[in-house]
């Protein structure tokens, strides 16, 4: 062998040498690639098979506040393509639009100017039965102001059992939620700020529960446009963090948006702030939206979506415990934490001027699709013109969609810059906002940190504890009370000893 081809052989297993060494220590330096493993509420869904149905979780009638006799309220919503609706007066358990409600005297005179104390009138049994399996021949209603509405879906309305909004009345600010499935609440007033009373109660008896516009309790003044874009104060997040803990699939979730969105707009971001004391504790709370009806005009504000295999009770009420719904509005006030508004330009008055609150061409999903191994997230859509991604009460990413799907790369550099507890995501367009459910990410081989929410003892630990110690002492066994409950409240205290 030559000198010159052994110095060659020699620098060239040289070089092997160094390579060999030097490439595991560049691949110890590059960041590894997180795999993230992405919990989808709507995974599951046959988005080919199954069907949206139009749903209502909270609205009223001259049963307690409202302005709609029983059988105007089934016509409306009927006409206005609903295939689900949940009555839930102040107090008044629904047992079914053809039964008459034990109403509850004083609440009914206290809005007498809406109820004008006229009798409680059901719906006949026979159009009952019409109405809920679709076959109704009155398919249209007009409004007070000309406008016709027509049914133009075949299905049937489903009537969700024993709604009721909880706590009815109280004091210097609304302390509600709404609840279903359960023997509880008839004619209970409630005490200021007691959510956890209703929540526990609802639970031992097996039925669910969703918190309603609790900005109107978290801002009592109704000032909520003062706060807008900023975050909600700890006591707060904690409190209603843990409603969804002791509750644990019973406590369903909360309305992020409701009505006019008057008082809600700063709900999304105490949603967000809730999720991140949740989700470490394994409680995935759902947000929803409702149009809290009193009259006519308000009926189809805000609604949801269900995504079910069959429009049945037990499909309805497994789609609410897994979140396997889309909570849309015709209005949105709210400002995410960094200054964006949720809709770019939106104009309330633009949708009064132009009656679109009767429209159903608002933004909806019709499918979503997770890929776990490109930890893709792809989205679908109608009468949407813009996406927008939220994490951990963050804007993360908004786009415009010009072909009805839009798709997020959980490895963008944009995903990278902090860890992030969950997505969640909504569609805007020209009539609406669109809210997905949060869907958790969690990366392989890591945990979430431990997040210690306190209970939160406040005046309704108070107020709770003081009105039923005199109750027990000075009211429940006298007969004056008993009177008053009778007569007031609408039931008779001697079934309750």
């Amino acid at each position: 062998m030559s000198v010159a081809l052994k110095k060659f052989l020699t620098v060239l297993l040289s070089v092997c040498i160094l390579f060999t060494v030097a490439v595991p220590a560049f691949a110890a330096d590059a960041p590894a690639k997180k795999n993230y493993i992405i919990e989808n509420p709507y995974d599951g869904i046959d988005w080919e098979k199954w069907e949206d149905y139009k749903t209502q979780l909270h609205c009223h009638t001259t049963a307690s506040d409202g302005f709609l006799p029983i059988s105007q309220f089934v016509d409306m919503h009927y006409s206005l393509n609903y295939e689900i609706v949940a009555l839930t007066d102040h107090g008044t358990l629904n047992r079914g639009w053809n039964v008459v409600p034990e109403t509850v005297p004083l609440m009914r005179y206290i809005k007498k100017d809406r109820t004008q104390m006229a009798d409680i009138i059901p719906i006949p049994d026979e159009d009952y039965q019409k109405y809920i399996n679709g076959t109704h021949p009155d398919r249209s209603y007009t409004s007070t102001a000309g406008d016709t509405l027509t049914r133009t879906t075949t299905n049937g309305m489903l009537d969700v059992p024993l709604g009721n909004e909880q706590n009815m009345a109280t004091p210097f600010a609304d302390c509600h939620l709404t609840s279903y499935w359960a023997e509880y609440g008839q004619g209970l007033a409630g005490v200021f700020g007691d959510y956890e009373t209703p929540s526990r109660e609802v639970a031992k008896l097996g039925g669910i529960t969703f918190l309603s516009h609790v900005g109107e309790y978290v801002y009592p003044d109704k000032d909520s446009a003062d706060h807008v874009g900023k975050k909600i104060d700890e006591y707060y997040v904690n409190k209603f963090a843990r409603i969804f803990l002791d509750n644990p699939g019973s406590s369903l979730g909360m309305g992020i948006n409701s009505a006019t969105d008057a008082h809600t707009r700063c709900d999304r971001i105490l949603y967000d702030q809730i999720l991140q004391k949740t989700i470490p504790n394994g409680v995935v709370p759902w947000g929803n939206t409702f149009a809290d009806s009193h009259n006519e005009t308000s009926l189809n504000d805000a609604y949801t979506m269900s995504w079910m295999p069959e429009l049945t009770l037990e499909a309805f009420r497994t789609c609410l415990e897994k979140g396997q719904f889309f909570s849309i509005s015709h209005f949105s006030n709210g400002v995410e934490l960094n200054g964006m508004p949720e809709m770019p330009g939106f104009v309330e008055q633009d949708v009064y001027d132009t009656r679109a609150y009767w429209l159903d061409n608002t933004p909806n999903v019709t499918g979503v699709y997770v890929d776990q191994d490109a930890d893709t997230i792809t989205v679908e859509g109608i009468n949407a013109n813009i996406i927008t991604w939220i994490s951990n009460g963050e804007v993360i990413k908004r786009e415009s969609i010009t072909d009805g799907t839009a798709t997020l790369d959980l490895h963008n550099d944009e995903l990278l810059a902090k860890p992030y507890m969950f997505i969640r995501f909504y569609l805007s367009g020209d009539n609406g906002i669109c809210y997905s459910n949060p869907m958790v990410l969690k990366v392989e081989g890591e945990e979430f940190p431990e997040v210690i929410v306190p209970e939160t003892h406040d005046i309704s630990t108070f107020l709770r504890g003081l009105v039923t110690v005199i109750d027990f002492v000075a009211f429940k066994f006298n007969p004056i009370i008993w009177i008053f409950k009778y007569f007031a409240l609408g039931y008779n205290p001697l079934e309750r000893l």
